[in-house]
């Protein structure tokens, strides 16, 4: 994270980007989506620890339905239409499907306790919340800075309360890697990630809400764009279906085909879906209320 923080300021600085370290108005936006940042991820590592990645993973998908709920409410241009809520539904239930959480599994060692179990699913809703008020923010912020200020605040962020963490709790310690491998490891994390974070910042401001006071009381033009995008995260489920099969030799049930059918019609159709509320023929409206002042 130190070193994301370092080589995207730099970058920044050499390419001239506008404002790189935030801009009046939107510095609390910035600060409340790195807060949300570090406890969507910290909440998903810790639920990992206790609970199944099934049982985590459902948890987690729960992030983009209450995102787009929340960019309805908070975004007076951003519509959540009763379609596109059903396609987030049908995508969760892909999900499931797929995860087929709380279900009987063989192997376990009987260590977890009751008190862990809970506990790590209090810390996965704590991280839903977090990752639901960091794409929010997201959203809200738009093009007023470049995605790579947020990534800074995040990363930023994230790197001070790691410091101080190793500081004050003696069981969180600072380790290198031990092999090349866990090196290479190590390495492609920090790019995967760092590409992760740069472009949801990117995709989720691709789509701003307009600026105009008279549109913001026009439900004609109302948008969904911005939900689609959110609603593209329901595909990296299908992209670690993939990495199952390839690297660890997993072969998919019926059920999981079946829960990657639904995530990818679903995805397609939030993808294509027109944007509900939208005025009929804009122009002979305006044309006709000119002829009637006329009048």
């Amino acid at each position: 994270m130190s070193i994301t923080v370092i080589a995207s300021y730099l970058y920044m600085l050499y390419a001239r980007v506008p404002d790189p370290f935030g801009r009046r108005g939107v510095l609390g936006l910035l600060t409340l989506r790195a807060v949300g940042g570090f406890f969507g991820v910290f909440g998903l590592y810790y639920s990992v620890k206790y609970l199944d990645l099934s049982e985590a993973t459902v948890l987690t998908f729960l992030a983009p339905i209450l995102t787009c709920y929340a960019t309805s409410q908070y975004m007076p241009n951003e519509s959540f239409g009763w379609k596109q809520q059903l396609a987030g539904l049908v995508s969760l239930g892909g999900v499931i499907l797929i995860a087929q959480p709380f279900s009987p599994k063989g192997g376990h060692d009987g260590k977890e306790n009751e008190i862990q179990h809970l506990l790590a699913i209090l810390l996965a809703l704590v991280g839903v919340l977090g990752a639901t008020c960091a794409y929010t923010t997201l959203r809200m912020i738009g093009k007023r800075v470049h995605p790579l200020v947020s990534v800074t605040y995040f990363s930023a962020y994230t790197t001070v309360i790691s410091c101080v963490a190793m500081l004050v709790i003696p069981t969180v310690q600072f380790e290198f890697p031990d092999t090349a491998f866990q090196w290479a490891l190590l390495v492609g994390l920090g790019i995967c990630g760092f590409l992760l974070q740069f472009l949801l910042a990117a995709g989720l401001a691709y789509v701003p809400p307009p600026p105009s006071p008279s549109s913001r009381s026009d439900p004609g033009t109302q948008s969904s764009a911005g939900n689609r995008a959110t609603s593209m995260v329901y595909t990296q489920m299908l992209f670690a279906l993939v990495y199952d099969k390839l690297v660890w030799g997993k072969t998919l049930s019926p059920m999981s085909w079946a829960g990657s059918g639904l995530i990818l019609v679903s995805a397609i159709y939030v993808a294509v879906a027109r944007d509900e509320n939208k005025p009929s023929m804009p122009s002979q409206e305006h044309e006709q209320a000119g002829h009637q002042d006329e009048v």
